[in-house]
C-alpha cells in the first residue's frame, strides 16, 4: 500500500500511515481519561491550525483567542469524534466553522459600528492623512530594491490578495496548503462535490496569478519610468 505524506506539522515527525493509527486513538483515550492524550493532539495540530488562521487573513490580535476557541470545541466535542473516521478532516471541519462564525460575527458588529458612526458623524478614517505611515503602505525610496526586500514584499502582498478572495476560494486554496488534507478530504469539510472544490482551487490559483502577473508589469514599468527620470 502506498505510505502517504507525513502530516506532522514540521518535518522528522513519523510516517503518515504509523501517525493516523495513533491520532485515531488521542480522543478516545482523553474520553477514557488519558490526561497525556489531549496534550499529543495539541502537539500534532497546533502548527497546522496556526498556519491556517495566518493564512486565512486572520488578523494577529484575533489569532491567540480563536486558536483557544477552536481547540476548546475539538475537547468539547471529543465525545462525538468516531475513531474509525480520519481526525485530519474532522478537526479541519472544526476550524473552518469556528473561523467562518467569526467571521460573520465580525461583520455584523462592523456592520453595526458603520451605521452607528453615521448617524453621530464620527469620522475615525479622518485621523489618517494621506501617506501616513500607520496606512500600512511600504515606501521605498532606494533605486536599487534588495532582492530579499521585494521577494517579501511580494509574499505579504500575497498574502494580502488571497483574504480578498471569494470565501470559497479561500478556504480552498488555504485549506490545499495543509499536509495530509487530499482533495477528497477538503470535499467532505467543505459539503461540495470534489469536482467543484477543484473548480474553485483552479479559479483562485488563477486570479493570484493573474494579479501577480499585473503587478510585476506596473512594477517593471514604474521601474523603468524612474530609470529615465534618473
Amino acid at each position: 500500500m502506498k505510505k502517504q505524506a507525513s502530516s506532522q506539522p514540521e518535518g522528522g515527525g513519523p510516517q503518515e500511515g504509523v501517525l493516523d493509527l495513533n491520532e485515531r486513538n488521542w480522543l478516545p483515550r482523553h474520553c477514557r481519561g488519558d490526561e497525556k492524550a489531549f496534550d499529543e493532539l495539541l502537539l500534532a495540530y497546533r502548527g497546522p491550525v496556526n498556519n491556517f488562521l495566518y493564512r486565512y487573513g486572520v488578523e494577529a490580535r484575533h489569532r491567540d483567542d480563536l486558536f483557544q476557541d477552536i481547540f476548546l470545541k475539538i475537547l468539547l466535542s471529543a465525545p462525538s469524534y468516531r475513531p474509525s473516521e480520519p481526525l485530519r478532516p474532522w478537526i479541519v471541519s472544526i476550524v473552518l466553522n469556528t473561523v467562518r462564525n467569526f467571521r460573520r460575527d465580525r461583520g455584523r458588529r462592523k456592520h453595526a459600528m458603520t451605521r452607528l458612526k453615521a448617524r453621530t458623524g464620527s469620522n475615525a478614517s479622518s485621523r489618517h492623512a494621506p501617506g501616513n505611515p500607520g496606512s500600512g503602505t511600504l515606501a521605498v525610496q532606494n533605486h536599487g530594491l534588495d532582492e530579499q526586500v521585494h521577494q517579501q514584499s511580494t509574499v505579504l502582498w500575497l498574502e494580502r490578495r488571497i483574504a480578498t478572495l471569494p470565501e470559497r476560494q479561500r478556504e480552498v486554496l488555504v485549506l490545499s496548503t495543509l499536509k495530509g488534507l487530499r482533495m477528497k478530504d477538503i470535499a467532505v469539510v467543505m459539503a461540495l462535490p470534489e469536482s467543484t472544490v477543484k473548480t474553485h482551487l483552479r479559479r483562485a490559483r488563477l486570479a493570484l496569478a493573474e494579479s501577480l502577473a499585473r503587478r510585476e508589469q506596473v512594477s517593471r514599468s514604474e521601474k523603468g519610468h524612474a530609470e529615465d527620470r534618473s
